[in-house]
């Protein structure tokens, strides 16, 4: 009898992300999918409780603690991996694992000192750990880099993810990054891979898309580290966006996140919206016509759910995620984007039904590169068993 596979699934965030809990969702099915339906998976999560649905998820090392206990664990963070006691369990946890799994994201990366900080305590401490298990180990499609200015820190960061089976890359940027590594993979998105395993009738949705948006659902989030030109530019921009749309369109204000850090709601009380629904509500009992995200799991979320989305980006995912899908001219910097531009792009007649059909240039390829990731999976555990 085959031997049930074990996998550590290291970073995860919270399901009060949607983003971030769908990124789960997807690493476990594509898990499932390359060692079958019994695999265990033991998901490392920042915020456990939010994970209520899979039967085992571990406290993350520094990320999962609160007040003094994540202090003192950042603290220690620089400690030799086996003198560390924050990392005694996730030493337990994999040993006993058969492989080792990065989940997709965006959290390699540091913007400034700060951020840098935090990826030191809350996630290197987790990929070193990981080195130090000497199992076999994937990343999964991520953005990486850059490291806050800090060649140390970008060398120590890429030299971890040299020493680990595979790593792929989301976007055209971090490949560059990682260049020098002999194991970065490009790779899309795993929730536009999701896009392209589940949109198998496309025909059905170009017959069936409005002419033109009666109703779109907008998704929209406090601005990022921008500097104070930017924050006003996405402002106007954003109240433009609302004005013109709103007198062509019902509009509805959707909640993508509402994770630590991360509540859009509260930026919608701010800003003196309606009260606002999940997108996941939103998708299921009232459906739009169109969404227009500044969030890219909001977007890519609502595409799953046959609606196309518009992408205000503020990182460069988004645009790999886009021209992965073939709908790169649906994306524009949120930090700079013309409200007229985005209005003139949905409200254009059969904009809805054409934005299906430049999706199936770039759905033709996502299946195959599903595929590859999980060969790379497969044999990344076979030549482990070899070593």
């Amino acid at each position: 009898m085959t031997r049930t596979v074990h996998v550590a699934l290291l970073h995860a965030y919270s399901a009060r992300n949607s983003g971030d809990g769908l990124l789960v969702e997807l690493s476990v099915a594509l898990l499932r999918d390359a060692f079958g339906a019994d695999t265990q998976v033991s998901i490392v999560a920042a915020d456990p409780a939010s994970f209520p649905g899979h039967p085992d998820v571990r406290p993350a090392p520094v990320l999962a603690a609160g007040g003094a206990g994540r202090l003192i664990g950042a603290a220690m963070a620089a400690l030799p991996i086996g003198a560390n006691p924050a990392l005694a369990d996730l030493r337990t946890l994999l040993r006993r694992a058969d492989l080792i799994v990065g989940v997709g994201g965006g959290y390699l990366r540091a913007r400034n000192a700060i951020e840098a900080l935090k990826l030191e305590a809350g996630h290197l401490v987790q990929m070193r750990a990981a080195r130090a298990a000497r199992k076999p180990a994937v990343y999964l499609s991520q953005s990486i880099g850059p490291a806050a200015g800090n060649p140390l820190l970008a060398g120590h960061l890429t030299s971890l993810l040299a020493g680990f089976d595979a790593v792929f890359a989301r976007d055209d940027r971090s490949a560059a990054f990682l260049a020098g590594n002999a194991n970065t993979r490009r790779a899309p998105d795993l929730a536009v891979l999701e896009f392209g395993r589940r949109a198998t009738c496309l025909r059905d949705r170009v017959r069936s898309a409005a002419s033109t948006p009666a109703h779109v659902a907008l998704v929209l989030r406090r601005p990022p580290a921008w500097n104070d030109t930017q924050r006003a530019r996405y402002l106007a921009s954003t109240d433009a966006l609302i004005e013109r749309l709103g007198a062509f369109c019902r509009i509805t204000f959707a909640v993508q996140s509402m994770g630590r850090g991360n509540d859009d709601a509260a930026y919608y009380r701010e800003r003196g919206f309606d009260a606002a629904r999940s997108l996941k509500d939103v998708l299921a009992d009232d459906t739009p016509d169109a969404v227009v995200s500044v969030r890219l799991h909001g977007a890519l979320e609502a595409i799953l759910h046959g609606v196309p989305a518009y992408h205000l980006s503020y990182e460069r995912k988004g645009f790999g995620a886009y021209d992965d899908l073939g709908v790169g001219q649906w994306v524009a910097n949120a930090a700079d984007f013309d409200a007229n531009t985005v209005c003139d792009t949905l409200l254009a007649p059969d904009a809805l039904r054409r934005f299906w059909i430049h999706a199936e240039v770039g759905l033709a390829r996502l299946g195959d590169e599903r595929a590859r990731i999980v060969a790379v999976l497969r044999d990344a555990l076979a030549n482990g068993a070899t070593r």
